[in-house]
């Protein structure tokens, strides 16, 4: 088994983390993985991106444009920025949560994205991951919510692997947080 993803959004959504935790779920399986984050003013609310590889054997974590058979798009705008990098009838778990960049024009921000990459014959699971992460009292947790959609699809992993890959990277109240936020999201 091997396969790719790209994880995007902006800067402090917890983007990373979600990485992690992925990284350790398949390591966790068995399975060799690479990644490799780039911060484009993340501190700035700029565009964050993570590419992931995963298989027997991987030997860089970087992505080729039409690679990626996931994308974990944690903004809408960002999803269009980095689905050159999805293969087609990829899969996107798309957070519906719409941040306009400064300086940009909100009436010029695309509309339907959901529906504008089903129709280019990508699978999309789109979730108000944000919204739910509010509810469950910290928008922190956005990024649980999101793993606990993909977990729904991805290839690797039991139900109690993506426990024990949130163990590795959460603890106490966090933790307890973390986990109740990705079985919403698991649904």
């Amino acid at each position: 088994m091997k396969g790719s993803m790209v994880l995007c959004g902006v800067g402090g959504m917890g983007i990373l983390k979600a990485s992690e935790v992925i990284a350790h779920l398949v390591v966790q399986e068995g399975l060799s993985v690479r990644q490799s984050e780039v911060h484009g003013m993340a501190q700035r609310g700029g565009s964050v991106v993570t590419h992931l590889r995963y298989g027997e054997e991987v030997f860089s974590p970087l992505l080729f444009r039409g690679e990626a058979d996931f994308m974990v798009a944690f903004e809408e705008l960002e999803a269009l920025r980095y689905l050159p990098y999805l293969k087609q009838g990829g899969t996107v778990i798309l957070n519906r949560l719409t941040m306009c960049p400064p300086g940009f024009d909100p009436s010029r921000y695309p509309k339907h994205i959901p529906e504008t990459l089903e129709g280019a014959g990508f699978a999309v699971l789109a979730v108000p991951a944000t919204d739910i992460a509010l509810e469950l009292g910290d928008i922190r947790v956005t990024n649980s919510v999101l793993l606990g959609v993909l977990s729904r699809v991805f290839p690797v992993g039991t139900e109690r692997s993506w426990e024990e890959a949130l163990q590795k990277a959460f603890r106490g109240k966090a933790l307890d947080l973390n986990l109740e936020a990705f079985w919403r999201g698991r649904g």
